[in-house]
């Protein structure tokens, strides 16, 4: 067995509002009428699975914060321009249209999509594809089993009654955004299920100030990806004793204070959930705990 030792991920992809909803928009999905189940596999807990682009398989990260798909190209295609990431640092990439991005049977065509070579990042996720971003994501209804690394993507409803959901603002496009109680006061956050971090917030946020002034930090140094590249970052880190989103209550959550674009929520603050988004229906947020 092969074994990767991967930088911790925050990716993300921030395109100017200008037209933005129209490229998310752009492109057909077929069936009309579709529920496709597969499998995935996690990189620093970040979901990835094979998607074929032009009938060619690789492997993409599943990423809610990133506005576009973005495919993986040794050289740019198409129109370039910078674009910032989650960390705030730049990029050049190109942009395109894909006639046909599949995930099973299901055909997403003529989606928009940005194109670069993501050195540091491609060297470490065999056959790697690309990020799988709001392009497609916004689509198409999505419940990710995280425990069981299983998703299950169609057009029709899949919560029930043991579902219950969590306020959810639609800003910058279809990025999701909600809100985490913290000593009484809510704080806006980022879903980001492209970060691999817990929660991770900007040095200079409300949510950073308040969460220093009442919990230890100490210094971590570490790697980790971001639009432009690995980089060696210095920040700080803690465990929040209790906090809340909705009606679902956390213990003993992990976070990073550190460079960034804005507070998210990445991925394994969700590891013990099964969440749906249900962006057929005003693009809502469901959660369910898995029975331990």
């Amino acid at each position: 067995m092969r074994i990767i030792k991967l930088a911790t991920i925050s990716f993300g992809i921030f395109v100017s509002s200008c037209g933005l909803l129209k490229k998310q928009q752009q492109g057909f999905v077929s069936p009309t009428n579709f529920e496709e189940e597969f499998t995935f596999q996690t990189y620093k807990g970040v979901i990835g699975f094979d998607i074929s682009i032009d009938g060619q398989m690789s492997q993409f990260l599943f990423d809610t914060g990133a506005d576009l798909t973005l495919i993986q190209r040794d050289s740019i295609l198409g129109k370039s321009t910078n674009y910032a990431g989650a960390s705030k640092r730049k990029m050049e990439l190109g942009e395109e249209i894909i006639p046909s991005l599949k995930i099973g049977d299901v055909n997403f065509q003529n989606t928009v999509a940005l194109n670069g070579d993501m050195v540091g990042l491609k060297e470490q996720i065999p056959n790697f594809g690309g990020i799988l971003g709001q392009s497609v994501i916004s689509k198409v209804n999505w419940l990710i089993d995280y425990p069981n690394k299983a998703i299950i993507m169609s057009t029709n409803s899949l919560a029930d009654n043991t579902f219950k959901s969590i306020k959810i603002i639609r800003q910058n496009g279809n990025n999701p955004y909600t809100f985490l109680t913290f000593r009484g006061k809510e704080y806006k956050v980022v879903i980001d299920l492209g970060s691999s971090s817990v929660i991770n917030l900007p040095t200079d946020s409300k949510f950073a100030k308040d969460v220093s002034a009442t919990v230890s930090l100490k210094e971590n140094v570490r790697e980790r990806y971001t639009l432009g590249g690995l980089q060696k970052i210095t920040e700080q880190i803690g465990v929040i004793p209790e906090l809340s989103i909705g009606d679902f209550k956390f213990e003993n959550v992990e976070f990073n204070i550190n460079t960034s674009s804005q507070p998210r929520i990445g991925i394994n603050f969700f590891k013990d959930y099964q969440i749906y988004i249900d962006n057929l229906n005003d693009g809502v947020y469901w959660l369910k705990k898995t029975e331990e």
